[in-house]
């Protein structure tokens, strides 16, 4: 056997381990990096419950927006649902978008099958003024306020932004 030959073998082990660790390292920097995305997605989306207190902070391109379900009340064969946004910028938004989903739940009060979730895409009809909260009205067709078990906003994009001048 050639020296070369000889050496390439005794060094295989070595190799084989320097190999292990470092898909070792790689598969605990994948699940630190899969942690941190999760937690940059946390507030990409909010789930709003009828009858729940409070509001939720959705991330959007300019910041965070306060909603909250305002209201909710029969409308043709679904419910009409009254959402508040509070904008803490000082910048007036216009034309603001975001995807509504919603649903009903089981009887365990969890999210029915993806097959019973419906979805539409929303745009403000006003202006969001800066430092203050304003109603927007949602018409959610197919399901009745009885049945309303979880309204999801999602994709929240600020249209565009104005600011005061002095």
């Amino acid at each position: 056997m050639r020296p070369t030959t000889l050496c390439m073998l005794m060094l295989l082990p070595a190799l084989t381990a320097c190999g292990s660790k470092t898909e070792e390292r790689l598969k605990t920097i994948e699940a630190r990096l899969a942690k941190v995305e999760q937690a940059a997605d946390a507030h990409k989306a909010i789930t709003l419950k009828p009858g729940a207190t409070g509001y939720s902070m959705i991330e959007g391109d300019m910041g965070r927006i306060a909603v909250a379900i305002a209201n909710i009340e029969p409308y043709a064969s679904g419910s009409r649902v009254v959402l508040d946004f509070g904008n803490p910028t000082a910048a007036r938004l216009s034309g603001l978008k975001a995807k509504i989903e919603w649903g009903s739940n089981d009887a365990k009060g969890l999210p029915m099958a993806a097959t019973n979730t419906q979805s539409l895409l929303f745009t403000a009809p006003e202006p969001l003024p800066p430092g203050s909260w304003k109603q927007y009205t949602v018409d959610l067709a197919g399901v009745p306020p009885t049945q309303l078990g979880w309204v999801r906003v999602s994709g929240f994009d600020s249209g565009t932004v104005d600011l005061l001048s002095q």
